[in-house]
């Protein structure tokens, strides 16, 4: 079946730009396929391994966020299901031409799995996202006060922050007072009491997990001989963050690229590497996901199917006594 002409018409459109992107590497950067060829087989092994290894642990930690949301939203599926199903969303966030496409089968099959509301799944992902993009424009507060006004300022900032989040505590008991019970079918976070209950560990964890996603960016910038301090990579990757959420290339490939060229140039970072490091950081949690998804099928794992559809619940004939 043919999608609509809107849709091939708004692929092409992203598939035409992402070229452009690249091109403009080319001619605004002076980046040859040359240089940035050489860039990429250029990078140091030690800091390249250890990069992944902290982005594997990334990615856990994320696959952890979304199943401690799942569970305080009452859907009940198993850890390594959530890890499969986000795992192959995130190589379908890469590979599809819409930013959203691996998203999208996150919502269908947990909810199939879980035997949820499509509702409540589609929630669970929007606060999985929310929540990582909050917990980076909170490191990217602190990190600019560190950055440009100095060491006491950026302390100063963090201690402000860490105030901010403890006045609100009496807020989120409110909340988890006239909140809903877990049965209830609210899909509705702020009415949700076990969701409020757990925002704060969920809070905790993104803010660790985006933290280590910034030291992935550092690594990989040591790999690429980028010596940037932490503080700037963090802002760094905040603002190509925020850009790759514009749903104008596939899969934010292009403009990352532009992005990290544009931002590191400052810090006397040349286009080639930063493209590197920014193809690293676009295909790394793909390629971690691809390791993840082989592990899984090494192991011998088969999906959970959702208790409707399983075999166990449905009752067989018993056979008739006689006498």
């Amino acid at each position: 079946m043919l999608r609509p002409r809107w849709e091939r018409t708004l692929a092409a459109l992203r598939v035409t730009l992402t070229l452009g992107f690249f091109v403009s590497l080319f001619f605004v950067f002076g980046l040859t396929p040359g240089r940035l060829a050489g860039a990429v087989g250029d990078a140091d092994g030690l800091p390249l391994a250890l990069a992944f290894a902290v982005l594997a642990v990334v990615m856990v930690l994320l696959a952890f966020k979304w199943y401690m949301l799942a569970g305080a939203l009452n859907i009940r599926t198993s850890f390594s299901a959530i890890t499969r199903l986000y795992f192959v969303g995130t190589v379908l966030n890469n590979v599809l031409p819409t930013a959203i496409g691996g998203d999208v089968y996150r919502v269908y099959f947990l909810s199939r799995e879980g035997n949820a509301s499509v509702k409540r799944s589609l929630a669970s992902v929007i606060m999985e996202r929310a929540t990582g993009y909050a917990g980076l424009l909170l490191l990217a507060v602190a990190a600019a006060c560190f950055y440009f006004l100095g060491l006491l300022p950026g302390v100063a900032a963090s201690l402000a922050l860490l105030v901010v989040l403890g006045l609100s505590y009496p807020l989120l008991g409110r909340l988890r007072r006239n909140g809903s019970p877990a049965n209830d079918h609210s899909w509705r976070w702020w009415r949700n009491r076990p969701l409020t209950s757990s925002l704060y560990g969920i809070a905790a964890l993104s803010v660790v997990q985006q933290s280590l996603w910034i030291t992935v960016a550092a690594l990989l910038g040591l790999a690429y001989d980028a010596n940037v301090a932490w503080s700037y990579w963090a802002l760094t990757v905040t603002a190509v963050t925020l850009l790759t959420m514009l749903p104008i290339s596939v899969g934010g490939l292009g403009v990352r690229e532009v992005g990290y060229a544009s931002l590191l140039a400052p810090v006397g970072v040349d286009a080639g590497r930063a493209a590197a490091i920014g193809l690293a950081i676009g295909f790394g949690p793909a390629i971690v996901s691809l390791a993840g998804l082989v592990l899984f099928m090494a192991m011998g794992f088969r999906p959970q199917r959702s208790p409707l559809l399983a075999s166990d619940d449905i009752e067989e004939p018993q056979p008739e006594r006689i006498g």
